[in-house]
This record gives structure tokens, C-alpha cells and sequence, in this order.
């Protein structure tokens, strides 16, 4: 026996002996032929529905769509079903994605070259071209050293990679620290693959915390004064120029206070040049002792020139030796270094 408890306008209620409140969700659903069909059906037929091109149905146009299919069936349990399902309009799609690990220190400590690097993305207006092109930079922490950076257009996740590459076929690896924020370029499956298979712990700042990475925004501070107020750019390749001649002095001439006013090259040298003084002398081999000297023709190694051109978001390379007017702009030499 059911005893009514009370009426409103979305729902009602009722008491059964047991004392128990509510009515359990009805798992089926009435066709107008008679026929009975799940909940599963009518969320199948809702995301048949959603498929279709154009098609961005919130619950009420999707009730009148499946009665149009021949369902006979109410808004509230259109709404429940598509709730559950995350499919109601403007609902959050979920994506399955490696999570990303945040930082855990407001700032990067290193004790030597190569154990915490950091990189982002700076406009830089080419006045020529009346618009803004992009300059990634990778930057060692402890020594301020300019590792590598681009200038391009468009900075997409081909071209962290290609640049990350060009540093890591340079410098041991292993076990270091790369900091970047959530731009897209940065947190793309290909790039975190990439440094994730190079054993390179990527770390992401919080959202709208660039302090957090304090030393590229240092840096990109310096870039603002340095470069951006004194240079009006006629083209991408004049502002390659200036870029490259501004990363040799940077690295070698500009001293730093916070690096008892060295440059970045030379306390990258220092330290290595105290290690070197702290390790003890090997002995010469006995094999190298009585090997004899032979004295033979030398090869002199030869250097292939390559140009780098973007096509739909991938690096292609190709030989040349000809710096002609189509490629000169994405010449690797010019609009890069490392």
C-alpha cells in the first residue's frame, strides 16, 4: 500500500511500510509502438543524435527530438540521463590525459650547470611586417646561460621539440628539471613524450603565476629593454640578425650581479673548471704507453649547411648551400642557435 505524502510541481513522493522515501528511476523506457526499451537505448540514440553536424541540442530540444524518434518520454528523465552521461550542453568534456606535475618550489634551485633548465614563449614586433613573431628561449638556471632559442612566426609543439632536441644532442640530460608554464605548445603529448623518453623532468607553473618562473621572465625583462626599445624590425630576417648577435653577447660579454658580476659563460666555466681541479689525475694506460704513433692523412671534417623550413606545423630539412630569397627567412643559422 502507498501512502501519498505530499504533491509539488517536479515531483512527488510517497511512504511505503517500510518507512522509506522515493521512488527508484525507471530503467526502461516506452516506444510508441508498445515496444520497451533501456536507458542504455535512449543514450545511445541521444549520442546518435549529438553526431550529427550542427547539432548542440540542450535536454528541452532533445526531449522533442527522441518523442520525433518515437520515444515517449519526459524532460526530467531526458535531463537525469544526460547529466550522468556528461552530455548536457556546455558540460565539460573530459579528456584522458598524463597528469601534469605542478611545481612544488616557488623558485628553481641549481648547484650546477644543466640541473634545472627553464623556457617560454616572448612576442617580438617586426615593424616591417606590422605584427608580432615568437622567440622560444631555454635558459640554464645556474649559470643564466642561453641554451638554444628560435624565432619564428608560430611557435607550435614541432618546434619546442626540434629546438629541445638541438640541446639535447649537445648536453648530458639525464635526470634534469625543465620548467614551463601551460602554454599549448609546452603541454602537448608529443613534447612531454619526448622529454619523458630523454628522462627530462618537466615541471608546470600554476595557472596565472609567472613568478614562479622567475628567471625566464628576468630574462624576457631584460630582452624588453634591451632589444624591443632600441630595434624597429624591417623583417623577421634583420630581427634573426640582431637576435643571434644579442644571444653571443649575452652569453659571453653581459655581466650579472646575481653571478658576482660574471658573465653567464664564465660561470658556466668556473664551475666546471673547479671540478676538473678537484678530480684525481688517471694514469696513462699501458697499452697507451707502448702504442706507437702512427701518422697517417687527415680528413678534414666538412659541416653541411641546412635550411629549415615550416610546412603545416613540421620541420622539414633539406641541403642547401644557397641562401636564396624563399628560404632566407627560416634560414637555421639566422633565425636560431644553440
Amino acid at each position: 500500500m502507498l501512502q501519498w505524502c505530499g504533491v509539488n510541481r517536479s515531483s512527488f513522493y510517497y511512504r511505503c511500510k517500510s518507512g522509506k522515501q522515493g521512488r527508484k528511476p525507471s530503467t526502461h523506457t516506452l516506444m510508441k509502438d508498445g515496444n520497451e526499451l533501456s536507458n542504455i537505448s535512449v543514450i545511445i540514440a541521444v549520442k546518435f543524435i549529438l553526431g550529427i553536424e550542427f547539432v548542440d541540442y540542450g535536454y528541452r530540444v532533445m526531449t522533442s527530438s527522441l518523442r520525433q524518434e518515437g520515444f515517449l518520454i519526459n524532460r526530467k528523465k531526458v535531463y537525469r540521463l544526460m547529466a550522468e552521461q556528461g552530455l548536457l550542453y556546455c558540460s565539460k568534456i573530459q579528456v584522458k590525459t598524463d597528469k601534469r606535475k605542478f611545481v612544488q618550489y616557488y623558485t628553481q634551485q641549481a648547484e650546477a650547470p644543466m640541473q634545472q633548465l627553464c623556457m617560454d614563449i616572448k612576442y617580438l614586433h617586426i615593424h616591417g611586417a606590422g605584427r608580432n613573431a615568437l622567440v622560444l628561449t631555454v635558459l640554464d638556471v645556474y649559470s643564466r646561460k642561453i641554451l638554444g632559442q628560435l624565432l619564428w612566426w608560430r611557435i607550435r609543439k614541432e618546434q619546442v621539440k626540434w629546438l629541445l632536441s638541438r640541446i639535447i644532442e649537445k648536453h648530458p640530460v639525464k635526470g634534469i628539471t625543465i620548467r614551463n608554464d601551460n602554454g599549448s605548445q609546452f603541454i602537448a603529448q608529443l613534447v612531454r613524450d619526448y622529454l619523458k623518453e630523454m628522462q627530462v623532468d618537466q615541471e608546470f607553473t600554476h595557472v596565472a603565476t609567472p613568478e614562479e618562473n622567475s628567471f625566464i621572465e628576468a630574462y624576457h625583462s631584460i630582452v624588453e629593454r634591451t632589444i624591443e626599445r632600441r630595434y624597429e624590425f624591417e623583417s623577421i630576417y634583420d630581427a634573426g640578425l640582431v637576435m643571434n648577435r644579442w644571444k653571443k653577447h649575452y652569453n659571453e660579454r653581459r655581466l650579472h650581479g646575481s653571478l658576482g658580476d660574471q658573465s653567464p659563460q664564465q660561470a658556466w666555466d668556473d664551475y666546471y673548471t673547479g671540478v676538473d681541479l678537484l678530480r684525481q689525475p688517471e694514469a696513462a694506460k699501458p697499452e697507451e704507453k707502448s702504442r706507437p704513433v702512427v701518422e697517417g692523412p687527415c680528413e678534414k671534417a666538412t659541416t653541411a649547411s641546412y635550411s629549415l623550413e615550416f610546412s603545416a606545423g613540421e620541420a622539414i630539412f633539406a641541403k642547401s648551400r644557397e641562401k636564396t630569397a624563399q628560404n632566407r627567412l627560416t634560414n637555421i643559422e639566422l633565425l636560431s642557435s644553440f
